[in-house]
């Protein structure tokens, strides 16, 4: 790699960076390429030929909002008590990963994708490997007695939109305390479904 690239890839990092910062902090609206262009103090034409459009620039702000996401989750789970139950410790640390900066910026952006042909293309092709990244950290906080079991896809799959939909609550209804009576009924129902799934399976 030449010294040009180098400084190529810096430009476009700290673009990238620009948008991520930008979304957290100022929302999407807020967020137009110009802003960010002048947050990551480089010139427009940098800005173009990096990404020729503002759906470009947030489909690769979307892989680091992911990755920042997984840091989240990970702080969460190192601070968490190693005792009790797994399942209720899982889903309490993903709640509160799931309510991050970060997190919130990603699901605006899901929202402004609504009413954009062009972003949520750019989303969706960058969502699937996020996809991925995302259930595998489910599966290390919720622990292998849940993902050794045949119903954890599906355990999995309610899991995040539960705990998506709490985040989109949390907007306008920001007591936690309110929210932890569903949480714990949902705990339970993962334990009953996997209870049966374990009696049917014998």
């Amino acid at each position: 790699m030449t010294k040009r690239d180098v400084q190529r890839e810096a430009t476009r990092q700290r673009l990238v960076d620009a948008a991520v910062e930008s979304l957290i902090q100022e929302g999407y609206a807020a967020s137009t390429t110009l802003a960010v262009q002048r947050r990551a103090g480089v010139s427009r034409g940098a800005l173009l030929h990096h990404f020729p459009s503002r759906e470009d620039l947030f489909g690769a702000a979307i892989a680091q909002l992911v990755e920042r996401n997984e840091q989240a989750v990970r702080r969460e789970l190192a601070g968490a008590p190693a005792n009790g139950d797994p399942v209720a410790r899982g889903l309490q640390v993903l709640r509160v990963a799931f309510a991050s900066p970060s997190f919130a910026a990603e699901l605006e952006l899901w929202a402004a994708a609504r009413t954009s042909k062009e972003l949520r293309a750019v989303l969706r092709r960058a969502e699937g490997a996020a996809r991925r990244d995302l259930y595998r950290v489910i599966g290390e906080v919720l622990g292998p007695e849940v993902t050794a079991s045949p119903a954890y896809p599906m355990v999995a799959d309610l899991t995040v939109q539960l705990l998506r939909g709490m985040a989109i609550s949390a907007v306008l209804y920001r007591e936690a305390a309110e929210l932890e009576p569903l949480l714990e009924q949902w705990a339970t129902v993962i334990r009953t479904i996997l209870a049966r799934k374990e009696t049917a399976d014998e």
